[in-house]
């Protein structure tokens, strides 16, 4: 028996855990209308029968979280979906918008200065180890400029591009599967769903694009002075780095609550 290629068998074990996740979260019948039987033979899957609803709400949250930055991603798009989930699961997800573990200062101080060609220290007068947020695509810290500027940076997650493109290629083959073969999948049409995914959280990769907006956006809104945009810094903006005023506000959810 030949050995498959490294990138192959890493393939294989994704799809594996997402597999388990569909084992352990969907809604009976599914796997079997999938024909998803003989793929999970080798994997040990437990239902959660018997879990109150809030409880397996929070299971679902908890091993999203631990498939990574797309799951945790996926799982802010769904926490905004009362169409389609339950409160109980748009409450449990809707803390993957605030809750996920930072990033080493270490590591973030690396991709600033790979993406600049600067040290960090030659860059900034003063730079915040502690983040002011971590998200699943990004952390921001706040720093100053030598000039004396307030500023925060927003520094992309170490290899995220990369673990995003394996994991969209995992789940758009198992979308496939699901609505080639099963009644939900033809309704709900998870291919498409995918897609619009995809296309949002790849154009979020790139730092570039958010700073164009920013100035889109400053240009808009340049005549209402109770609203504030901030300023990118643009020879401080990259693909993975994005660097611009820092604006005292509040979050948009904790004015008007997730629906």
């Amino acid at each position: 028996m030949g050995i498959l290629p490294s990138r192959q068998t890493a393939r294989l074990s994704r799809h594996g855990d997402v597999l388990r996740l569909i084992v352990r979260h969907a809604r009976p019948g599914l796997i079997d209308q999938a024909g998803l039987e003989a793929e999970l033979q080798d994997l040990e899957s437990a239902s959660g029968g018997g879990q109150e609803e809030a409880e397996e709400a929070a299971r679902f949250a908890d091993d999203l979280e631990g498939m990574g930055p797309t799951f945790v991603k996926l799982g802010q798009v769904l926490s905004t979906r009362a169409d389609l989930l339950p409160q109980h699961y748009l409450e449990a997800l809707s803390r993957l918008q605030d809750d996920v573990e930072p990033v080493p200062v270490a590591e973030i101080r690396r991709v600033i200065e790979e993406d600049l060609g600067i040290d960090v220290d030659d860059v900034f007068e003063a730079f915040d180890n502690e983040p002011l947020a971590a998200a699943s695509v990004a952390q921001v810290h706040r720093a100053r400029l030598g000039d004396g500027r307030e500023v925060v940076v927003k520094v992309q997650r170490p290899g995220i591009a990369e673990t995003v493109r394996k994991d969209l290629e995992v789940l758009a083959d198992l979308a496939r599967l699901v609505d080639a073969t099963t009644e939900v999948g033809r309704r709900f049409a998870f291919v498409d769903f995918l897609e619009s995914f995809r296309t949002s959280f790849v154009a979020e990769l790139d730092f570039r694009t958010e700073a164009d907006n920013l100035h889109i956006f400053a240009d808009l809104l340049a005549e209402r002075d109770h609203l504030d945009v901030p300023a990118p810094v643009d020879r401080l903006v990259t693909r993975r780095v994005l660097t611009m005023a820092y604006v005292e506000g509040r979050r948009v959810t904790e004015l008007t609550p997730l629906a």
